[in-house]
């Protein structure tokens, strides 16, 4: 079963304006205070990169237009198996 989506909160996005350019998808606006805190509060969805801590998102089209999703996919590590193991 596929897991819930997070949605981060301090971001919201609308569609494009009528008059808008075919180039331009919608408008995206950030609170910082509001995405901080969240982030503060969910830190389990940082992932690292480079050393550095980020939040990965994904952006998605549905009835309403486009939206974002936090990338909860963890890569997962397999161990390698030892010569007990193989099948031959």
């Amino acid at each position: 079963m596929a897991e819930p989506k997070v949605y981060p909160k301090g971001m919201r996005f609308f569609k494009k304006h009528s008059s808008a350019p075919s180039f331009v998808l919608g408008t995206l606006v950030i609170n910082p205070n509001e995405l901080f805190k969240w982030l503060k509060e969910n830190p389990s969805y940082l992932a690292d990169y480079k050393d550095e801590k980020q939040l990965k998102l994904q952006l998605l089209s549905g009835k309403d237009g486009i939206y974002a999703t936090v990338d909860t996919y963890k890569k997962t590590v397999t161990t390698p198996t030892t010569e007990d193991d193989l099948p031959f």
